[in-house]
């Protein structure tokens, strides 16, 4: 029986070892597309802004970052002010 515990005892730290480093690399692997998703939205919001900017110079920053938001979270077009209508 101490013969059995001592191999255990011997081989437990390595094993651990493994399979937390599997768990780490699991981890990271799983987080990849979410962060190229998070680029690709980041670039579509910087984008959107520029051209608000560029094109309505008349609309108030809030209005602007909200629309930029809404187009890069796959919204429908609406115009701005009271009521917000869809634009056609």
């Amino acid at each position: 029986m101490s013969n059995a515990r001592d191999m255990i005892n011997a081989h437990l730290f390595p094993v651990l070892g493994l399979i937390a480093t599997a768990s780490s690399v699991s981890i990271a692997l799983s987080l990849r597309p979410i962060a190229e998703q998070s680029t690709r939205w980041n670039t579509c919001y910087t984008d959107s802004l520029a051209w608000y900017e560029a094109n309505k110079p008349d609309w108030t920053i809030q209005d602007k970052e909200v629309f930029a938001s809404n187009f890069c979270n796959g919204g429908v077009p609406v115009k701005p002010g009271a009521g917000f209508q869809l634009a056609r």
